[in-house]
């Protein structure tokens, strides 16, 4: 079947575009490949903040997943840039965590992904 649209980037509202900014090239490890004022976008990692003027009000129903070379490692490295977490990884089997950005947009993070 022939795709009728393609995934250009997940768009993440943000309040405070320069603090998310911030947050995203310390977690991805990368600038931005454009910015102004009201819009970032992250195009090697298929990612862009959206500047807007209401506030976060309740779960995100999308949200990014990342991968971490080691999850326990991470957790700290990421609260340490101002993220929280929100569920921890359980104690056996797969593990991951979900995690919110200091606006509170969650994203999860596993070893291995």
């Amino acid at each position: 079947m022939a795709a009728i649209a393609r995934i250009g980037n997940i768009m993440l509202d943000v309040n405070d575009i320069q603090k998310e900014r911030i947050f995203r090239e310390a977690v991805l490890g990368s600038a931005p490949t454009s910015a102004d004022d009201d819009y970032v976008w992250f195009n090697d990692n298929f990612l862009a903040l959206q500047k807007v003027p209401e506030g976060k009000t309740g779960k995100n129903r999308a949200h990014p997943d990342m991968g971490v070379e080691d999850l326990d490692a991470a957790i700290p490295q990421l609260e340490a840039l101002g993220a929280t977490v929100v569920q921890p990884p359980p104690a056996e089997g797969f593990r991951w965590a979900v995690m919110a950005d200091p606006e509170g947009n969650e994203f999860c993070i596993s070893a291995g992904h």
